[in-house]
């Protein structure tokens, strides 16, 4: 089975066809509220039906990739999905505005877990074709990617046809469209998929779905929707493993200090690739960023 939504101790399951409702055994609530275990939408668990037809959930399977952001200074990382191949990351060509650093987070944090980050640019109906590839090419966004438009359906075939037969969790900042986009995937779900608009005061997205839920697809695999949200927290984070979010620069070649962090260091070949412009100074900028933003050891 396959958890596919949490509600306190209470939660669904899904055995690859059917969705059942089911509960933590004592044992797991009892470790769930002292923090020991926590279970997760894509979670692998073992069920026991009990006398009275209910089902248990009554141990989990150990995580072959996981999705988690940090919790902030002190807190320890959330884990918002498991055992997925593959992060799809929604992000939107306006209304809210493109935000190449964003993408890099999510695509740091889909690496730091196992999966593979793959770009969703949602919305392209408010803006050209042209202006749309035009953002990614100069943002130099080191990832596979696919335009679309879930008001319109531009892509929505091509899209469900990538992640059909996968494993997928979507992730995006609020109001990019990653509900709509589940509407147009599903539009036969017999589960309702909620919802929202962009604020016109603040020009942010509204968040419309409150906790992470598991949609099988109509041809095989599932993928898992998660909560918008306004910031992605990444905690501490290495010079190599930042590095590893752009080509450009995880492949410079050797520099002379292995502990280097392409910020200063002497015989840098990062700094001699943006010196000599085989590395776009737009891509070390958002590199440098990552890091800024990030806790460096």
């Amino acid at each position: 089975m396959i958890l596919a939504q949490m509600f306190g101790p209470s939660a669904l399951v899904w055995d690859g066809v059917t969705i059942f409702p089911a509960s933590l055994d004592p044992k797991l609530k009892k470790e769930a509220r002292r923090g020991q275990i926590v279970l997760v939408v894509g979670d692998e668990v073992e069920t026991e039906r009990g006398k009275d037809g209910a089902l248990s959930i009554t141990a989990v399977a150990e995580r072959r990739t996981h999705l988690a952001r940090s919790g902030g200074e002190g807190q320890e990382s959330k884990v918002i999905a498991a055992n997925v191949e593959r992060a799809v990351i929604i992000a939107s060509a306006d209304e809210p505005p493109f935000h190449p650093a964003v993408v890099d987070r999510w695509a740091l944090l889909a690496r730091r877990g196992g999966l593979t980050p793959f770009l969703v640019l949602n919305k392209i109906d408010l803006v050209s074709v042209e202006d749309a590839k035009r953002m990614i090419e100069e943002a130099a966004v080191p990832l596979s990617y696919m335009l679309g438009s879930a008001k319109t359906g531009d892509g929505m075939e091509e899209l469900r046809d990538a992640i059909q037969g996968t494993t997928s969790v979507f992730v995006g900042h609020s109001g990019v469209g990653k509900s709509t986009i589940l509407r147009r995937l599903l539009p036969d779900t017999d589960t309702p998929i909620v919802t929202g608009e962009v604020s016109g005061k603040t020009g942010k997205g509204k968040q419309t779905t409150t906790s992470s839920r598991l949609y099988p697809l109509p041809g095989g695999g599932h993928v898992i929707d998660t909560p918008g949200v306004r910031s992605v927290s990444l905690g501490i984070v290495s010079a190599s493993e930042a590095a590893d979010v752009f080509l450009e620069i995880r492949d410079a070649g050797p520099c002379r200090f292995a502990t280097c962090t392409h910020r200063t260091e002497p015989g840098c070949a990062v700094l001699a690739g943006v010196k000599d412009r085989s590395i776009p100074e737009s891509v070390y900028a958002r590199y440098r960023k990552l890091l800024l933003e990030a806790e460096v050891p």
